[in-house]
């Protein structure tokens, strides 16, 4: 536990000294007393384990031997290696000679008291012996004939560190056990602990320190024991009144700045709006004077193909000229226009009129794909119509042939003007693609205002503007605008 809670740290060592500690004191004792008792008991289970071998093969094996077949009592010899784990097993006569075996075991019983022990009591004898440098655990069992006399002697044999190892394991087991209970004692105490109390506890002292340090937004989770349940509640509620403060504060805060930001950009586009009026009023009367001058010549005088294609040149300079100062002119228009409701289908209908005269007289015009009944938009219908008349200028000359304007439900609450063509699609992003004066185009065919003034229109509407390549060739631009009145949003907002 952290140092900045020692109150918390301290009632953990309390449990850790007055609880656990001393229940896996006695738990320790209880599995030391277990083990004592249980480790005759294992010893006793093995024995038994192996006088069942015995016993199952004793009945074939006095048959076999009263019978002299050696092969059956071979036979029977090798099923005790699948009956039990031995080490060794072999069948004497009468005399200790030994007439099958297998494993290690005894040559001869001449010189063994335990196998002597069990011709005399005719009872299974056993006894921990040395075969071969081995210490091994030995059982005699007398084979009778079907008279009831001794006709032999099975002797089966176990390592005794197979009595050492089960004992071994027995008691790895017990004590993993008990540190594994211990362990889980441990953590059941002291994550009780910390869930009943000591995280209430931590968690209020760290609300404190946040709240100290300046950050109001925390709050204190209010549970635990009743009286800390209190304490974060009265807490929680001095800090909500202190946020609800900050928090209005901070509201005044954003709107002067944005207030500020709005005025300063109001201030930048009138300057550059007088420049481009001053732009345009000077190039006005030049220009059309030089348009005049060219329309006189055109009608007055005959003029050969190659003065024609000179006139056309110059005409063609003219409306570039006219078409980059009304750009500047609509980039530098203010916001602030009145809004009023508007079809939709209206403004779409009306923009295609305006850019008709520019279409080439051998080309299809756009496709237009109205949805039915659509909600009325609140927006300055000049300015939506410019961003669209612009859209649709970017598509015809990216391809003429194949330009749509499809008016759709953008979901619930909003409509979009989706225009499309089949042209070679964007070479940049859109935040590229909207910055002032940044022109895809070959020199002499736009300035790069057209996207900007879309994105200028979209923000002064609080809309949105989407442009992606499609998937199957070409380009998508999505113009949407809500249909809720801006009053209608920000009451919505406040309550």
């Amino acid at each position: 536990m952290r140092t900045e809670f020692p109150v918390v740290r301290a009632l953990h060592f309390s449990m850790m000294a007055w609880v656990v500690f001393p229940l896996a004191l006695i738990s320790a004792l209880a599995v030391q007393w277990g083990l004592q008792v249980a480790a005759p008991l294992e010893e006793q289970r093995l024995k038994e384990e192996l006088n069942l071998v015995a016993r199952a093969v004793r009945l074939p094996i006095g048959e076999s031997l009263a019978s002299g077949n050696l092969e059956e009592i071979q036979n029977a010899l090798d099923s005790i290696f699948t009956i039990g784990r031995v080490y060794g097993a072999t069948v004497f006569d009468t005399d200790g000679t030994p007439i099958a075996s297998i494993g290690t075991s005894d040559n001869t019983l001449n010189n063994s008291r335990v196998a002597q022990d069990a011709f005399d009591s005719g009872e299974t004898q056993e006894r921990y012996r040395e075969i071969d440098g081995k210490s091994v655990f030995s059982q005699f069992l007398p084979v009778y004939t079907a008279g009831g006399h001794i006709s032999g002697l099975v002797q089966i044999t176990r390592r005794e560190s197979d009595f050492d190892q089960a004992t071994d394991r027995m008691q790895w087991r017990a004590w993993s056990g008990w540190a594994l209970a211990t362990a889980s004692m441990a953590v059941i105490v002291l994550l009780g602990h910390y869930r009943g109390v000591g995280r209430h506890v931590r968690d209020l002292v760290r609300s404190m320190r946040r709240v100290e340090s300046g950050d109001r937004s925390v709050r204190a989770s209010a549970g635990g024991p009743r009286e800390l349940q209190l304490l974060s509640t009265t807490f929680n509620r001095m800090l909500d009144g202190l946020q609800q403060a900050e928090h209005r504060l901070a509201e005044h805060r954003a709107e002067e700045q944005a207030l500020n930001q709005r005025l300063q950009r109001q201030e930048r586009l009138a300057a550059i709006g007088r420049m481009a009026s001053g732009v345009a009023h000077e190039l006005g009367a030049p220009l059309s004077v030089i348009a005049g001058r060219a329309r006189r010549l055109r009608e007055r005088h005959p003029l050969s193909p190659e003065q024609l294609r000179q006139l056309e040149k110059i005409e063609r300079q003219v409306d570039r000229l006219n078409r980059t100062v009304h750009q500047l002119l609509d980039y530098c228009r203010p916001e602030g226009q009145a809004r009023t409701r508007v079809p939709p289908a209206r403004l779409a209908r009306r923009a295609l009129d305006e850019v008709s005269p520019e279409w080439p007289e051998s080309r299809p015009g756009p496709t237009l794909i109205l949805d039915d009944d659509l909600p009325d938009i609140p927006v300055d219908a000049d300015r939506v119509t410019l961003a669209l008349v612009n859209l649709l200028r970017n598509a015809a000359q990216a391809d003429p042939d194949s330009v749509e304007l499809e008016v759709a439900l953008d979901g619930p609450d909003a409509v979009s003007y989706r225009v499309r063509d089949r042209g070679p699609g964007l070479s940049q992003s859109q935040e590229q693609l909207i910055q002032p004066f940044n022109s895809t185009k070959p020199a002499g065919q736009g300035i790069g205002l057209g996207l900007a003034i879309v994105h200028q229109v979209a923000q002064e509407h609080d809309g949105t503007l989407h442009l992606a390549n499609r998937s199957d060739g070409g380009c998508e631009v999505v113009l949407s605008f809500s249909t809720t009145d801006p009053d209608t949003e920000e009451g919505q907002h406040h309550a």
